[in-house]
């Protein structure tokens, strides 16, 4: 595919009005700590009492894939945080707490964070952004920075799995939160309602705290109520990688029927496909995770559970499906190409160019899904689909939270 058509597409993305945008739950500090050398062989990270750990972040670094690891044992992680807290640095982080400062940053003046709990420097890192809060907590529940624990790593530092593609990347380890995170308890959810007109999209994520169908129906009809009460509302919930069968179930089905808008990379994509027993439905969808595998999974994702708009980030290419009846397949493109931009731009790189490999991708899903009915966007009987590739940045400086700062990007920025 000529590079030009996408060069000119990005240097001519048109003006994105974004909305203004309710965030929750999961919010938290992060600290960032680059992994190198000198670290993989000290003292500290060879501590037996670190051997699980270690051992995790090796498989995420062999990998370049981004693992998140629930310690359950509060003892433990407090262990954990002491042992590391002379490392790297804070920021804020949770996909909420990452994707609320991001979005008032570039310019929606109107943001509410809906949060359990937060410390006083969580606090004060949003509300310095301009962000508006909504606190779950109730009576004189205590408040605390919670920290995370985020080891980024270039590629290289260890040899790589047969197959993978060398990327900058992460390992997270993490306190297990509770559901109440998650939650909103009955007078919370009042003064909520008194706040949602003002809001035309919901970024929703931390689902991945629920234990118990009950809970799952709790949080589901949370989303009811807000959409309800606004008809305008957007829903969009964002996923991350957890492999318990019992959490992605109650994901799928009582959260995803109550959604407008998912977002996902191809590890989660393939998680959700797997747990739902999917695979015979695409024959090989699992034996490699090529583009048109990835926009087969998506779409089947589309049509079992009615999402009107799926967003799955890759590395080199960002693909968007979309219900015809619903679809402004330009406008979703430009929305994009704006959040791709939003990302290269949080990376930190030295320099940028057009993702290769997304290029090919497109011409890959041409032969199966073509013709295109313009660069980047193909149509069937019930759906769009939309793709574009990346702007990679090289050398970058950052790698924690480009995923939300993706999502929430294009999800503010989409016509859907």
């Amino acid at each position: 595919m000529d590079e030009s058509i996408w060069k000119e597409l990005y240097d001519n993305i048109s003006s994105v009005l974004l909305k203004s945008t309710i965030v929750g739950f999961n919010v938290n500090l992060d600290r960032i700590i680059t992994v190198t050398p000198e670290l993989l062989s000290s003292p500290l990270l060879n501590l037996p009492i670190l051997s699980e750990l270690r051992s995790r972040l090796l498989h995420s670094m062999q990998t370049c894939t981004a693992e998140e690891w629930f310690v359950t044992d509060p003892k433990m992680y407090q262990l954990y945080t002491r042992l590391f807290e002379d490392y790297g640095h804070l920021i804020i982080g949770g996909q909420a707490g990452i994707a609320a400062v991001h979005l008032a940053t570039i310019g929606i003046s109107n943001v509410l964070c809906i949060t359990h709990s937060p410390g006083p420097d969580t606090k004060k890192t949003l509300t310095d952004a301009g962000v508006h809060l909504l606190d779950l907590k109730v009576d004189n529940e205590p408040s605390s920075d919670t920290i995370h624990l985020i080891f980024e790593y270039p590629p290289g530092l260890v040899p790589l799995a047969k197959g993978v593609t060398p990327r900058n990347n992460r390992f997270i380890a993490s306190p297990a939160h509770t559901p109440e995170s998650v939650l909103i308890p009955g007078a919370k959810m009042d003064a909520l309602n008194q706040w949602i007109a003002q809001y035309t999209r919901a970024f929703l994520s931390g689902y991945q705290y629920l234990q118990t169908d009950e809970e799952f129906c709790q949080a589901a009809d949370q989303c009811r109520l807000m959409k309800k009460n606004n008809n305008r509302m957007r829903v969009h919930v964002e996923c991350v990688s957890v492999t318990d069968n019992k959490i992605i179930n109650g994901f799928y089905h009582h959260i995803l029927p109550v959604a407008d808008s998912i977002g996902l990379n191809e590890h989660e994509l393939a998680l959700l496909l797997d747990s739902q027993k999917l695979k015979h439905e695409e024959p090989g969808i699992f034996e490699i995770l090529s583009p048109v595998q990835l926009v087969k999974g998506a779409l089947l994702i589309c049509k079992k559970s009615g999402l009107k708009r799926l967003h799955l980030h890759t590395f080199g290419y960002y693909v968007q499906v979309l219900r015809n009846d619903c679809a402004h397949p330009e406008k979703s493109q430009n929305a994009l190409l704006f959040a791709s931009r939003a990302v290269a731009q949080a990376a930190q790189g030295t320099h940028t160019e057009i993702s290769p490999g997304g290029l090919s991708a497109i011409v890959e899903v041409d032969k199966t899904f073509g013709p295109q009915i313009s660069p980047g966007i193909f149509r069937n009987n019930t759906h769009t689909i939309v793709m574009i590739p990346t702007i990679i940045a090289k050398e970058i400086k950052k790698t924690s939270g480009l995923g939300d700062i993706l999502s929430s990007s294009a999800f503010v920025a989409d016509q859907f």
